[in-house]
């Protein structure tokens, strides 16, 4: 098993609106650790890896490399791992250093909460049937797991027991795989850019699908009137397509423009670029990540509609839903960009008391409105055992309560002098079920049932 290290500074993505800009601040980050260690792979802004053979030989030891990245930025973190995706979360759990022994990573994934996968639509099934860990996931017979997930749930199980073969190191690729375009005249804008290489990136994808083939990690050549060029290997959690090409050639270029211009350097600040160049780096069967018989034009036609608006509105611009831990049902909500594996900081499998512990509601109210709960008059939280609920005031509506159950208190940070606050559940007699909780002496709608 290849032993990979994970670089990643925290939250990155989020410190910006958007993605290009994202990965613009990031370049001077990826020099600063191209000058340690060459050939690194950007998983995404603030996070790249790379292979651990060399930097563990030249630095003499584990130890020295993971210590020797760590300082190329004072919020980076490092993960080093047998494989990408066990040392991708050694990175998220690491203190600022993670390092999990060789041949350790089923024990060091084992009561990892299955959110960790990154597949919301796995995960939730996963946890209807009861299996709420890595380690119960990785107990499950493999061809099982093939015949009722797919090729993508069995490499998702893979990865679960330990097992993740993902590629990181450089392979021999044919050269006839690549393809170039000449721009004439030279073109300096981004946007400009990114409509021209398109039929590119169409050609690049689809002589790789004739042989039925497709590319995880591709390195983007850009090369400007002087005859500069710089390059960069990206990698794909799953594999490109035209569009990923496309905004991968766009960022690039945005991050060149804006570090030259920030150093005032010589370089591609103001010059055309003359020649764009895709050059695969990695390519894997087919096969292994197309989707399973059933349901799979489905799923395949919501990538491509989502991708598609992503193309629009920016890499952040579509975003999926993974829930995570906490008490309350708004920060349990951890949102990532589409195709992104989410971040997820507090797991659900911890205690948190008060938190809802069954089917979760469709509908989070974020700013959460007042509603006002009617017995024979008012009740407000601290009455609501003194007086049966009757119905409620919601938007200028009022509802019958036919069932309800609670109140339960939630009482975060008692040993900091932390609110207590209460949480009640009703169903009116519409059929819809309400999740409420309190602020003070009033009732705010927390979520709904759909």
């Amino acid at each position: 098993m290849t032993r990979v290290i994970v670089v990643d500074v925290p939250g990155w993505g989020e410190r910006f609106d958007d993605p290009a800009e994202a990965m613009r601040v990031f370049e001077p980050v990826i020099q600063a650790i191209e000058n340690t260690v060459p050939l690194v792979r950007v998983l995404r802004p603030g996070r790249v890896a790379m292979t651990a053979r060399g930097p563990v030989r030249f630095y003499g030891g584990e130890e020295g490399a993971v210590t020797a990245l760590r300082a190329v930025h004072p919020d980076s973190r490092v993960g080093l791992a047998d494989g990408l995706f066990t040392a991708v979360i050694a990175a998220d759990l690491a203190d600022p250093v993670r390092v999990v022994p060789e041949g350790a990573s089923p024990r060091f994934l084992a009561p990892l909460a299955v959110e960790r996968l990154g597949d919301p639509e796995l995960v939730d099934l996963l946890r209807r049937l009861g299996i709420d860990t890595l380690g119960r996931f990785a107990e499950l017979d493999r061809v099982a797991v093939r015949d009722r997930f797919g090729v993508t749930g069995e490499f998702l199980h893979r990865s679960a027991s330990g097992d993740d073969d993902s590629p990181i190191r450089p392979r021999d690729i044919p050269v006839d795989y690549a393809r170039q375009l000449d721009c004439e005249p030279p073109v300096s804008r981004a946007d400009e850019l990114a409509f021209t290489v398109r039929q590119t990136a169409d050609e690049f994808v689809d002589v790789l699908a004739r042989d039925r083939l497709v590319c995880t990690s591709v390195w983007v050549s850009l090369t400007n009137e002087r005859g500069e060029t710089r390059e960069r290997c990206w990698a794909h959690p799953r594999s490109f397509t035209p569009g990923d090409l496309v905004d991968r050639v766009r960022w690039q270029l945005d991050s060149i423009a804006r570090l030259t211009t920030d150093t005032s350097t010589e370089g591609f600040a103001g010059d055309g670029i003359v020649r764009v160049r895709f050059t695969p780096d990695h390519l894997a069967p087919i096969a292994r990540y197309e989707k399973g018989l059933w349901g799979a034009p489905a799923n395949d036609r919501i990538h491509s509609v989502l991708s598609r608006v992503q193309s629009i509105l920016g890499h952040d611009g579509v975003q999926s839903l993974t829930v995570g831990g906490g008490r309350t049902l708004a920060a349990r909500e951890v949102f990532a960009a589409w195709g992104d594996r989410p971040v997820v900081d507090r797991v659900e499998i911890e205690p948190w008391p008060g938190a809802l512990t069954a089917i979760h509601p469709t509908t989070v109210f974020r700013e959460m409105p007042v509603v006002v709960v009617r017995g024979a008059e008012p009740v407000a939280p601290a009455e609501v055992l003194a007086d049966i609920p009757r119905s409620i005031e919601f938007e200028g509506r009022m509802r019958r309560i036919v069932e309800w159950s609670g109140p339960w208190p939630l009482w975060e940070r008692w040993w900091e002098g932390g609110s207590l606050r209460f949480r009640l559940q009703l169903v009116d007699d519409h059929g819809v079920a309400w999740v409420l909780l309190s602020e003070g002496d009033e009732w705010h709608v927390e979520a709904r049932y759909d």
